[in-house]
């Protein structure tokens, strides 16, 4: 209760601003704003919100501001709408036009519900099955294990930091065992405390350039780096394991799979109920397609386009 009153307080708020102010005396029931010639009512208002995710809605109607601007978005089609039909605009072929418009957006979102409505697959068997065909393709990328001590440049210039990070490289050289304790008390990398600088399974592309490639370039666990430079500062990096590719278990794709799968059944099953609807008998006006003719081409375009080689 308290975040709802909260949240009617705030979009009150909001709605006090010029850009939405209330009405005066209260608008009839069911409407939700006006301005002008134009007004929201509560079927409209809750008809723009069922196109959000169902999931998503309830965060979605938490923002103030997001529900005035639906608010005002919906506002100003109306009177854009009220000013169309004040003008007459909305006669002859433009009512045409927006009955179209009208049925493919009928038509969207009942092809949605009928594929939704229809009974599911087992997206799990249909996934395994796919991937015990296809385990030579579930195959992870090599990566590699490394830890890393950073001098940063954030407060240091270029040379004070060359001169702390060689002194950290000159005691590695001596004693290689006191790295994991050089990057708890000196490194300045902000995620040491969570990682200990520890990145693990690191792929091509994961981090920037630099670090990267003298990542890569390490032949063996326990080889170190060097001095390395990037625009964070200088990093010092030592590889910990070199991960071969492999093919993953099931249960790591499965997800992904079933979501594949998933989709796929109800395209499937979209297409099908398309097929069934395409393939009943259709009867064709020979009238009235001459008389779309006769409308849109001249006499003279029907007789040129009428003409064969023989007749000429």
């Amino acid at each position: 209760m308290r975040i709802f009153n909260y949240f009617v307080f705030v979009l009150l708020v909001f709605l006090s601003q010029p850009a939405l102010t209330q009405e005066k005396p209260l608008l009839p029931e069911g409407i939700m704003a006006t301005r002008g010639a134009g007004s929201v009512s509560r079927e409209v208002f809750d008809a723009k919100i069922s196109k959000i995710p169902e999931k998503d809605r309830e965060g979605f109607l938490l923002s103030a501001a997001r529900v005035e601007k639906i608010l005002v978005d919906l506002l100003l089609t109306s009177q854009l709408k009220a000013e169309a039909q004040a003008a007459g605009f909305d006669k002859g072929n433009m009512q045409y036009r927006m009955q179209l418009a009208a049925d493919k957006e009928l038509i969207n979102a009942w092809l949605a519900y009928y594929v939704d409505s229809q009974p599911p697959a087992d997206y799990r068997a249909m996934a395994h099955e796919y991937y015990l065909l296809n385990k030579d393709q579930m195959v992870t990328v090599s990566s590699r294990d490394v830890t890393h001590l950073l001098v940063s440049n954030k407060q240091s210039t270029n040379e004070e930091v060359k001169l702390q990070a060689q002194i950290y490289m000159d005691q590695i050289n001596l004693d290689a065992s006191v790295f994991d304790q050089l990057i708890l008390d000196h490194s300045e990398d902000p995620g040491v405390k969570s990682n200990q600088g520890h990145f693990k399974d690191v792929k091509e592309g994961d981090m920037v350039p630099a670090f990267e490639e003298a990542a890569f370039a390490l032949e063996s666990p326990g080889d170190f780096s060097g001095l390395v430079q990037s625009a964070y500062g200088i990093h010092i990096i030592r590889l910990d394991k070199i991960n071969p590719p492999r093919v993953m278990a099931f249960e790591e794709v499965q997800k992904q799979l079933m979501a594949v799968k998933e989709k796929e059944h109800k395209e499937r099953v979209r297409y099908a109920y398309l097929d069934d609807l395409a393939g009943l008998e259709a009867r064709i006006s020979t009238e009235e397609l001459q008389a779309m003719v006769d409308r849109y081409f001249h006499e003279d375009q029907q007789q040129e386009s009428s003409m064969t080689p023989e007749s000429e």
